[in-house]
């Protein structure tokens, strides 16, 4: 009898540690597991109807090519980079940020974002931070958009859209960070929204995404990046690039140097454009640096040594050359990551 008790003793222990392996598996793959993903036509098809309120041709715009021609120059800060290249940030119009612009509708039916091929991920190790948010994803400029989904003669000024924007990069990049195991915020706030309702300007735009910044430290001790996600107003031939047959929208690192650590910002992005310029040679135009001469000066890089704004394309950059550098930086910032944080 004592023998049968033991053995009965031992089956049940070895069925308990069977069903306990299996839910802390079951968990990994719960943690692990995608959420469904908004579509960009999802997003698009949320928004009101709306007039087209571009009766004729804009000053400063050439309808023909969509470039960005001399006489907007006005509207435009141009600032010097390395290896002479130059970054354009356009003052919106304020009607721009009070109500959208029209779309075309037809270039948006028409893009897919299942099709777009993600560069290869390094998968030899198993990594994943198990739920801890270490990345933060925001926008301090969030309805920047692009003209190729505007309707003829938008003028740059006035792509500026509260769906359509740079906010899909931002939760592109997320999807691809989570796809290395690294877990990450995309922040949803409307910037412009909450500028409006507090009868702010659009100067004031990092007063606000600050908060954003300032909220996810307090709440969330494992935060250890976060990236501004922008993009420039560059023309196209300054803003695109093309590696192995297929285009990327170009990127560059804006680092603010206004306040006692950007050193510390600095050294990381230099770390993670390093990456960039190694693995995709010509994507990057390089780092700027800005004093409050040349904008902000700060860009709440003080909050946190490993964060960066990111100028991802331009204004006339189309969405599956969006997605792709987003592919890219995700894979990057994850090698970044798991090699020097981690």
């Amino acid at each position: 009898m004592g023998n049968l008790s033991i053995r009965k003793l031992k089956i049940s222990l070895i069925v308990c540690i069977i069903l306990l392996v299996s839910w802390l598996i079951y968990i990994v793959y719960l943690l692990q597991k995608e959420p469904i993903e908004t579509t960009v036509k999802q997003v698009i098809n949320r928004t009101t109807d709306e007039k087209d309120s571009h009766s004729s041709k804009p000053f400063g715009y050439d309808k023909t090519s969509q470039k960005i021609d001399k006489s907007t120059q006005e509207n435009i800060r141009i600032d010097n980079v390395a290896q002479g290249n130059i970054s354009r940030e356009i003052v919106p119009e304020s009607s721009a940020l009070q109500k959208d612009a029209s779309l075309n509708q037809t270039k948006i039916a028409t893009f897919d974002e299942n099709k777009i091929k993600v560069p290869n991920i390094n998968r030899e190790n198993f990594h994943s931070t198990f739920g801890r948010k270490v990345v933060l994803i925001y926008f301090s400029h969030n309805r920047e958009s692009f003209l190729p989904y505007f309707k003829e003669r938008t003028p740059p000024e006035s792509a500026y859209h509260s769906k359509l924007n740079v906010s899909l990069i931002g939760q592109r990049l997320g999807k691809t960070l989570k796809q290395n195991g690294i877990w990450n915020k995309v922040s949803n706030m409307d910037i412009i929204k909450i500028l409006n309702e507090r009868n702010l300007n659009f100067d004031s735009s990092y007063q606000m995404s600050r908060e954003i910044v300032i909220n996810e430290m307090r709440m969330n001790r494992d935060l250890k990046m976060a990236f501004d996600i922008h993009r420039d107003a560059l023309p196209r031939n300054l803003s695109t690039t093309n590696i192995n047959g297929q285009s990327f929208a170009k990127i560059s690192f804006v680092i603010g140097k206004e306040h006692e650590h950007y050193k510390e910002n600095l050294e990381f992005v230099n770390d993670i454009n390093g990456l960039v310029e190694k693995e995709y040679p010509g994507l990057s135009r390089g780092i700027i640096v800005k004093d409050k001469k040349q904008g902000n000066g700060v860009y709440n890089q003080d909050l946190l040594p490993n964060s960066v704004i990111i100028e991802v394309g331009g204004v006339e950059n189309n969405l599956e050359e969006l997605y792709r550098t987003a592919d890219v930086l995700g894979n990057v910032i994850s090698q970044y990551y798991w090699e020097n944080i981690h």
